[in-house]
């Protein structure tokens, strides 16, 4: 039997090794120096052994094969779910999308109608719902934000 030392590092061992050697640097555990060594040995390595002897002296060991089924931080197997799940009952726009209401035009229209026959003349009630019309956008666009 292989022992552990022996097996081949993968990229994600590699990125987890040089994870935990700069949370190691952050909290001042290592100079800019040993870090920056260790990050090049580390990229350099091909066995899970080299990569454990650069984390030695550490207090927090990076947990390497998490990609391989059946270790530590590897997802189960089970049904492929989507990144984002539709929200809702599924009537809902996808996140990040707004559905747009639809524009109240009965109302508008019904009033012009209104002033129309009032003024006795088509025309003479434009300027009004014209007016309606900006003031009930600047309203809608206050709302939104």
């Amino acid at each position: 039997m292989v022992s552990d030392h022996m097996i081949r590092a993968s990229d994600q061992d590699r990125d987890v090794v040089v994870t935990a050697l700069r949370d190691a640097y952050t909290a001042g555990r290592l100079t800019l120096e040993e870090f920056d060594e260790r990050m090049t040995d580390a990229y350099a390595s091909r066995t899970w052994g080299e990569l454990r002897k650069l984390t030695q002296d550490l207090p927090a060991q990076p947990v390497l094969g998490s990609d391989l089924p059946g270790r530590p931080g590897h997802p189960m197997p089970g049904p492929v779910l989507p990144a984002h799940p539709p929200r809702g009952n599924g009537l809902l726009p996808p996140s990040g999308q707004r559905r747009r209401r639809p524009v109240p035009v009965f109302p508008l229209v019904a009033l012009w109608i209104v002033l129309a026959l009032a003024t006795q003349s088509a025309h003479e009630a434009v300027v009004p719902i014209l007016v309606l019309v900006v003031v009930l956008g600047f309203v809608s666009l206050a709302r939104r934000r």
